[in-house]
């Protein structure tokens, strides 16, 4: 379903007055440990977003196609935009026996188990719906056959409090979807971004020729980045989610934006408009009743750009302002020691090189993603040298001694395969081993963006590592094992003045500034054997929100002692936020 202009046949509908009895309980709470395109937004996978569902289409000859985005808010009952319920080809309002919906579902071209399908048995458009304007642009589906509710099947809560829009300008929402991606392609997997909500005079002065049509005081209001992270085609009628206390909220449904009339791809530097759904309470109350129930106990939790909280999901809370960096997939709080490897590091890469002699491709060390088209490194892992070449970086790997790799969880089988970048460029820091050893950072240039979330960098201004943290070190031992499995320990910072005093006994002078930190982990791999990480792997720690955790890069591995039982010699780490400025600019002039 496009989202810009469709044109059809008004219809005179009857009003329909039709009440569902939902069972007091409990609305807007993810019910599942969630893994982490909304074009240029990030992968959500199953559980991630229970309340929101498919819509499609049902056309001649049998065949079906997926059409718009619906939010579950009763075990009968879904909203949705009323443009998603016309034919965009034969410009007619379809019959509920055109449309059908799939909620519990994360990829939209494999079967999931907790999928459930209901045919539609009403259209609730609103009485007032313009097909040309987009006014009044909400609907309500009756489902034949009620919702069964489960761990990836969850009612969505109605807005409570204040509705004035103002109240939330430059707050910032989730939008989610399978809209057609940055290649106009339909992705299969479920995606979500976030963005921030813009003020009514904002949004008209970006194109006012544009949007005074289709923007309406009070039932409408605007968000965007305007840089390429925007609804697309395919993700209208999906809501706009907000936090509000322990419980997520519907605040807009997705209804229009700009288009090129050439392409008809949506324009990148484009508002979206959604239908405020607050408006609409009432309309919504006198054809449903909703008797799921939550009370507020806190302001909702998205904060203003320049907050430096981390319960903030804007793009203010960390250096590079990415909105959605390190996501922890398991609940707020969860002990590092008992979560699993699969999909939660997704910054961690391995730098490739090439052997010239054997053009064999070569593992050399760790990179961190801290930008969708950059990674962190060691200063001495990017260095040129006289029998190879930088290549590539590979990502979503957890054992380098296989292609494939194969997890078992909960009886499903999950296999994975590793993704290969090349690299398109290196930035080394100019004082790079002056003194010896110090300055050991650089920054790789991936010849295309990825999809794979980054890890959170400190916002500016934070240059010393957190006290009352819990760091771990995660990566790939330097080994001669056969199998070659990520693995993590736990980090503890060491004293940095008794260290540097170790370190001048073998003549390296270690940096008194602040860009060496240093710290111990355990080297054994068992009870006869010791070794190093490989070279730049990156120790971390968690910040915790009421509902989720958000990982920051600490600090990224330089060297420690070539015999990893002197446990007299810390290991020493090149401190990232030290270099904040650096990197700021680096990528800002690159990206």
């Amino acid at each position: 379903m496009r989202l810009f202009a469709l044109v059809g046949v008004a219809l005179a509908l009857s009003l329909f007055f039709v009440h569902t009895a939902l069972g007091v309980g409990n609305c807007g709470e993810k019910k599942t440990v969630v893994q982490q395109l909304i074009a240029n937004g990030y992968k959500a996978l199953a559980g991630a977003w229970p309340w929101h569902g498919a819509m499609f289409h049902r056309y001649r000859q049998g065949l079906t196609g997926y059409a718009c985005g619906v939010t579950i808010l009763t075990e009968q009952f879904v909203i949705t935009a009323a443009h998603c319920t016309i034919d965009p080809n034969e410009r007619q309002r379809l019959p509920a026996s055109r449309m059908f919906i799939k909620v519990g579902v994360s990829n939209l071209d494999s079967p999931e188990r907790h999928m459930q399908q209901h045919d539609v048995d009403m259209i609730i458009r609103h009485d007032e719906y313009d097909e040309v304007t987009y006014e009044n642009d909400i609907a309500l589906l009756k489902l034949y056959n009620e919702i069964t509710f489960n761990s990836y099947v969850q009612p969505i809560c109605l807005w409570q409090g204040d509705t004035r829009l103002n109240n939330i300008v430059s707050q910032s929402g989730y939008i989610v979807g399978w809209g057609l991606n940055e290649d106009f392609k339909l992705p299969q997997d479920l995606n979500e971004a976030t963005v921030p909500i813009v003020s009514r005079k904002e949004c008209v002065e970006s194109d006012p020729d544009h949007y005074n049509k289709f923007y309406f005081e009070s039932k409408t209001f605007c968000a965007g980045h305007r840089n390429g992270t925007h609804a697309a085609q395919g993700d209208s009628g999906g809501g706009l989610f907000m936090r509000m206390g322990s419980h997520w909220v519907l605040r807009g449904i997705v209804s229009n934006t700009k288009a090129n009339p050439d392409t008809l791809k949506v324009e990148a530097d484009s508002y979206v408009v959604f239908t405020d759904a607050t408006f609409y309470m009432s309309w919504i109350k006198s054809k449903v009743t909703i008797r799921t129930s939550f009370t507020i106990d806190i302001e909702p939790i998205v904060e203003p750009p320049g907050s430096t909280s981390i319960a903030d999901s804007g793009s203010q809370a960390n250096l590079l302002d990415i909105a959605s960096c390190g996501k922890d997939t398991y609940p707020s709080g969860t002990p590092e020691e008992i979560k699993g490897y699969l999909n939660q590091y997704p910054w961690l890469a391995i730098i490739e090189y090439i052997n010239l002699n054997t053009r064999v491709l070569e593992d050399v060390c760790h990179g961190v993603l801290i930008h969708p088209s950059f990674l962190v490194t060691a200063a001495h892992c990017v260095q040129k040298k006289r029998l190879s070449s930088i290549r590539s970086v590979r990502l979503n790997d957890y054992r380098l001694d296989t292609v494939n790799d194969i997890f078992e969880i909960n009886g499903e089988t999950i296999r994975t395969t590793s993704t290969r970048i090349p690299v398109r460029g290196i930035s080394i820091h100019p004082n790079y081993d002056t003194p010896k050893y110090a300055n050991s950072i650089a920054l790789v240039k991936l010849e295309r963006p990825t999809t794979a979330t980054p890890i959170c960098l400190p916002p500016a201004g934070v240059s010393e590592l957190p006290k009352d943290r819990k760091f771990t070190i995660i990566g790939w031992k330097r080994n001669n094992r056969k199998e070659k499995p990520m693995i993590r320990n736990v980090v503890q910072l060491a004293n940095f003045g008794a260290c540097r005093i170790k370190y001048a006994e073998e003549r390296i002078v270690l940096d008194s500034t602040g860009g060496q930190v240093c710290s111990t982990y355990s080297h054994d791999d068992d009870s006869s054997s010791c070794s190093h990480y490989m070279g730049s792997a990156p120790f971390q720690y968690v910040r915790n929100g009421p509902f989720e955790g958000r990982y920051f890069l600490a600090a990224v591995s330089s060297f420690g002692h070539s015999n990893c039982r002197r446990d007299e010699f810390p290991d020493v780490f090149t401190n990232v936020a030290h270099y904040s400025s650096w990197i700021r600019q680096k990528v800002k002039q690159n990206e």
